[in-house]
C-alpha cells in the first residue's frame, strides 16, 4: 500500500493527461505529491531498517519533489521527462551505492 498508491497515482495521472482529462499543472501536482510521498516512506523505512538505499532515496526524493514544485510555480523551468529521469537516476544510484558499498548503515 505504501508504494502502490504513489505508483498508481503517477500512472493514472499520466494516462488521464494523455486522454486530455487532466491539465499539465494538475498532473505535475499529483506527480510531485507522489514523489514526496515515496520519499517520506523511504525516510521512514531507512530510519527503521537502516538500509542504505532507503536512506539515500529518503533524502533525495523529497528534494526532487521540492524541485518539481518550483517547476510548477514557474520559479524554474524544465521538462517533466527530466524530472522522471532524475527520479530513476536517484533510484538506480541508491541501489548501486548499496550493493557496491554496503547494505546497512
Amino acid at each position: 500500500m505504501l508504494w502502490g498508491v504513489p505508483a498508481v497515482l503517477v500512472i493514472g495521472t499520466g494516462a488521464a493527461y494523455g486522454a486530455s482529462v487532466l491539465s499539465l499543472a494538475l498532473r505535475g501536482v499529483v506527480w510531485v505529491t507522489a514523489v514526496a510521498w515515496a520519499g517520506i516512506g523511504c525516510l521512514v523505512n531507512g530510519r527503521s531498517c537502516g538500509r542504505v538505499h532507503w536512506r539515500i532515496d529518503g533524502v533525495l526524493f523529497p528534494i526532487l519533489s521540492i524541485v518539481g514544485a518550483l517547476n510548477l510555480l514557474s520559479v524554474i523551468s524544465f521538462d517533466w521527462n527530466l524530472f522522471w529521469l532524475a527520479f530513476v537516476a536517484i533510484l538506480v544510484g541508491s541501489f548501486v551505492a548499496e550493493y557496491a558499498w554496503r547494505k546497512y548503515s
